[in-house]
C-alpha cells in the first residue's frame, strides 16, 4: 500500500517541481525580463531600477506602433537589465522570450567592422592597404563589380575608406536609375553613407579566405563572444521563434538572408547576445588595444544636415558635438564625453546602440514595427540619461 501511495504521489511532486522551477525561473512571465543587478547608475549619476525600466517600457509598447521590443542596459563589464516583451507572431499570439530573435538590419555595420579588425590583428589585412591588391584579378572582371570598368578609382578604396563609408559609391547601386554601381566622388574626400562599401569589403574578404562571411563571423566573433543566437544567414532554429514583420516591401530581401549573408545588413540576433558585442567594445576584448582605439577613432568629420543628406553644408554645423565616423560607428562628443552609436532602421524594424566610453555603459534597443515609431531617443533617455544622441541627425 506505501508503494502505491509512494508510485502515486511522485508524479504529484514531479508536476509540482516543475511548476515551482517555471515560476522561479520566469517561463510563465509574458516577458523575459532579465535584469542582473537591483540597479545601475545612468550617465548623469540617477539610479535606475529595473522595475522602473520595466514599468516604463510596456508604457512605450502600448503607446507606439511597434509590436515587439526588446532592450539591454550594459555596465562596466555586465549586462544589467535585459527586458523583452511584445508579440512575435499575432496568428498564434506567441510571445517575445529571451531567445527570440530580431532583425539588426544596419547594427550589423560595428559586428562587421569589429570582425574586420580581428582580421587586422591577425595580419591578414592592413587597414590602408588599396584593397584590389588582395584580388587575383581586377575587381571590375568579377562579375558584381564589371560596372566599375572603366574608373580606376577603385584602386584608391581601402578598409579604412570602406568602414568609414568614404567610398563615394551610393547606400545601394539599385538607388541608381541605372542599377549600376558608380563613384559618386573619389573615394576618401567625404562621408557618404554607403553599404555598398561594406559588401565589397565583404567580397574582398570571402575571396581571400574562401569562407563565407557567416562563416568567418561565427569562428571570429560569435562562438568567441558567446553570441549563441546570431548569425548572418536565416537559420532553420529561427523559424518558430523570430520577431520578424514580413508583411513589408522588404520581404524578399529579409528572406534572401536564408542563402546570402550582407555585411551590411543582414544579422539575426537578440539583444542579450548584442549586449556581449557590446561588452566587447567597451572593454576592449578580443582585439589589441591599437586596433581597438584604431577602430573607434574619427575618421572623418560629418558636415552633412541629415544621415543621406549631402555633405555640402556648413563644415562648422556639427562644431559643438564633433560629430564623425569611425570604422564601423558613428561618434559624437557632449558634456558626458566620447560617445559612439549607431542605427538600424529599415521597413519593419527600427534599432539603436548607444555607448558612452568615458562611463562605460550603453544600450542596444530592437523592435518590430509596422510604421515609423522613433522609440529611441525616449528610451535611451530613460534608461541611461542620453539626452545627447544625434537623433535630429537621423531624422527621428
Amino acid at each position: 500500500m506505501k508503494a502505491l501511495r509512494l508510485r502515486i504521489l511522485l508524479p504529484v511532486f514531479g508536476i509540482l517541481g516543475m511548476f515551482l522551477f517555471s515560476i522561479l525561473s520566469g517561463t510563465e512571465s509574458l516577458d523575459a525580463t532579465h535584469p542582473k543587478t537591483d540597479k545601475w547608475q545612468t550617465i548623469e549619476g540617477e539610479c535606475k531600477k529595473p522595475s522602473q525600466a520595466d514599468s516604463f517600457l510596456r508604457k512605450v509598447l502600448d503607446k507606439s506602433s511597434a509590436t515587439a521590443l526588446s532592450v539591454a542596459v550594459v555596465q562596466g563589464s555586465d549586462v544589467v537589465f535585459q527586458q523583452s516583451m511584445g508579440i512575435v507572431d499575432k496568428n498564434t499570439n506567441k510571445l517575445v522570450d529571451e531567445q527570440t530573435v530580431f532583425r539588426t538590419a544596419s547594427l550589423s555595420k560595428p559586428v562587421f567592422a569589429y570582425l574586420v579588425m580581428k582580421l587586422v590583428d591577425e595580419g591578414l589585412l592592413d587597414v590602408d592597404k588599396p584593397l584590389h591588391q588582395y584580388l587575383e584579378r581586377p575587381l571590375y572582371e568579377y562579375p558584381d563589380y564589371a560596372d566599375l570598368k572603366d574608373d580606376e578609382r577603385y584602386k584608391l578604396l581601402t578598409v579604412r575608406i570602406l568602414l568609414s563609408h568614404q567610398s563615394g559609391f551610393p547606400n545601394w547601386r539599385v538607388m541608381n536609375p541605372d542599377r549600376r554601381l558608380d563613384f559618386k566622388f573619389a573615394p576618401g574626400k567625404m562621408f557618404k553613407y554607403s553599404g555598398e562599401g561594406y559588401r565589397l569589403l565583404q567580397f574582398i574578404l570571402e575571396e581571400m579566405t574562401d569562407k563565407d562571411l557567416n562563416r568567418l563571423a561565427k569562428e571570429k566573433v560569435f562562438l568567441p563572444l558567446g553570441m549563441t543566437n546570431t548569425s548572418f544567414l536565416w537559420e532553420k532554429r529561427f523559424d518558430s521563434n523570430f520577431a520578424v514583420n514580413l508583411r513589408t516591401g522588404l520581404r524578399r530581401l529579409i528572406e534572401r538572408t536564408r542563402t546570402v549573408p550582407n555585411a551590411a545588413a543582414s544579422i539575426l540576433t537578440n539583444t542579450q547576445d548584442y549586449a556581449k558585442f557590446l561588452l566587447a567594445i567597451m572593454n576592449g576584448t578580443g582585439l589589441k588595444p591599437k586596433s581597438l582605439k584604431m577602430m573607434l577613432e574619427p575618421q572623418v568629420n560629418i558636415t552633412s544636415e541629415s544621415l543621406h543628406a549631402p555633405q555640402d553644408t556648413d563644415p562648422k554645423i556639427h562644431e559643438t558635438s564633433h560629430l564623425a565616423w569611425s570604422m564601423g560607428w558613428g561618434r559624437f562628443r557632449c558634456s558626458q564625453g566620447e560617445a559612439i552609436f549607431h542605427v538600424g532602421y529599415e521597413e519593419g524594424c527600427d534599432n539603436y546602440a548607444v555607448v558612452f566610453l568615458d562611463h562605460k555603459i550603453g544600450i542596444v534597443l530592437q523592435s518590430v514595427i509596422t510604421e515609423f515609431a522613433g522609440i529611441a531617443p525616449a528610451v535611451v533617455k530613460e534608461l541611461i540619461g542620453d539626452i545627447y544622441s544625434p537623433f535630429s541627425w537621423l531624422q527621428y
